[in-house]
């Protein structure tokens, strides 16, 4: 049973538990690829590289105005100290989204990025019966905490599945990201990238 659970959280963990922390000024930004294509360039000094409609890792990256690029693409974006974002490269341009942030470490954090033209996308168990996120529109996301479970799970545009996610194991303290572009959609387990020792 998907026992779900108001409230953001967010897992996204150094690479071991007693990892160096980030400075007190950090944000950590991560690169979303909307596009057919697999993307790569940079965000800060880090770079970064994302497969369609794929993820990358968050990047620990200092507050304050950031160059991101991507092919011909340079554009600049504003970040806060202690913040999660994800930026959007839609194939053109860069949309910085926000994401929430850690707090709930006894839950997983299911979070759909609406990056397609359909008008409402739905997350629920595969066989619709039960929702986890409804009505996410073209360009934003939505999140929510539930239970550590394996279930299938499936994107919906009413009750069409769009995408099916057999077997998904979602773990206390860990967030995903579900992502739904022209494309197809993808479900990754966020990370962060670690601190230089």
């Amino acid at each position: 049973m998907l026992v779900l659970a108001s409230g953001t959280a967010s897992a996204q963990d150094t690479t071991s538990l007693y990892a160096p922390a980030p400075p007190p000024n950090s944000a950590f930004v991560r690169l979303i690829n909307a596009t057919a294509t697999a993307a790569s360039g940079t965000i800060g000094s880090s770079a970064v590289t994302a497969a369609k409609a794929g993820v990358g890792t968050y990047q620990i990256i200092p507050q304050g105005a950031v160059s991101v690029h991507v092919g011909s693409v340079t554009q600049q974006v504003n970040v806060s100290a202690g913040k999660f974002y994800s930026l959007v490269w839609t194939g053109k341009t860069f949309r910085l989204m926000d994401d929430p942030n850690a707090d709930n470490r006894a839950k997983a954090l299911l979070v759909v990025y609406n990056l397609s033209s359909t008008p409402l996308i739905d997350l629920a168990t595969a066989d619709g019966k039960t929702r986890v996120l409804e009505g996410v529109a073209p360009m934003t996301s939505a999140n929510r905490a539930v239970n550590g479970i394996t279930v299938d799970l499936a994107v919906f545009n009413q009750n069409k599945a769009l995408a099916t996610f057999k077997k998904t194991q979602l773990e206390r303290g860990s967030a995903y990201a579900i992502v739904v572009t022209e494309n197809g959609a993808t479900l990754t387990q966020s990370s962060t990238a670690s601190m230089p020792k």
